[in-house]
């Protein structure tokens, strides 16, 4: 009998649900509705949990036949965002919208649902890595707020975080800094000790914040990764490498 008032109740949430909904724009192949997530809160009736499970399983449906008959389905994030609000501790919408969301997508949809996943899930390395690449590499190139994001892992004792997640803050922070500064801290951390199996990572963030591109044949390439190892191995003036490094920089 329970199983038969939850299946009546399922199709009460989701008929109340679209009665109420307002349309959103119009796809190629048809229109999408969802309703706002106080009129679903409410048909829920406290059954949140169970009407968010259902418009998330109707995104991914939806998101399936777009794959299988080649059409376009833009909403992902949107229903994301209703399942999440009606239940903020449903992991699955957080993982598949930051992870299928491309980087250069102008749809900053997502931000609102994975600012949500970080709030909420804060020690998840991987939900706040599809956030910050998002961000740092998306339409409003803020690294800043990317960098926040991921400095959060650098103190933490799991073991299970790689290593150079814990430090990948520090590439978002050198893209808000000036060439000179940018070039201080990175000479600071190619000689610290910790971040010494990390240091063929160093040269193509040097090439960037000196605007050069990364070729593994080009003499500026070479001379970088030269001076960066050195600096690892403690080998070469920090001072020297500094004004030789500066002095690669690209002027535009």
């Amino acid at each position: 009998m329970r199983h038969i008032v939850c299946i009546l109740l399922s199709c009460a949430i989701i008929a109340l649900a679209f009665h109420y909904a307002e349309p959103l724009p119009r796809l190629p192949q048809k229109e999408e509705f969802l309703p706002k997530a106080e009129y679903a809160k409410a048909i829920a009736m406290g059954h949140n949990v169970t009407a968010a499970g259902i418009f998330w399983i109707g995104g991914v449906i939806d998101l399936g036949e777009s794959y299988l008959y080649g059409t376009s389905y833009a909403w992902l994030s949107h229903v994301g965002n209703l399942s999440t609000e009606l239940d903020s501790l449903f992991r699955t919408p957080y993982m598949v919208v930051g992870s299928i969301t491309t980087t250069d997508e102008p749809d900053t949809t997502d931000f609102t649902v994975m600012r949500r996943a970080v709030r909420v899930f804060p020690d998840d390395w991987r939900l706040a890595i599809y956030f910050a690449l998002r961000l740092a590499n998306g339409p409003t190139h803020n690294y800043a707020e990317a960098a926040k994001i991921m400095k959060h892992f650098e103190a933490s004792t799991d073991t299970s975080i790689p290593a150079h997640i814990k430090t990948i803050y520090r590439n978002f922070e050198l893209n808000t800094m000036q060439t000179e500064m940018a070039l201080e801290t990175i000479i600071n951390d190619a000689l610290n000790p910790q971040y010494k199996d990390l240091i063929k990572g160093f040269t193509p963030k040097t090439l960037r914040v000196l605007h050069r591109t990364h070729d593994a044949d080009s003499n500026v390439t070479n001379e970088v990764s030269f001076i960066i190892k050195k600096l690892s191995e403690h080998a070469i003036d920090p001072n020297y490498a500094y004004r030789r490094l500066l002095s690669l920089k690209k002027e535009d």
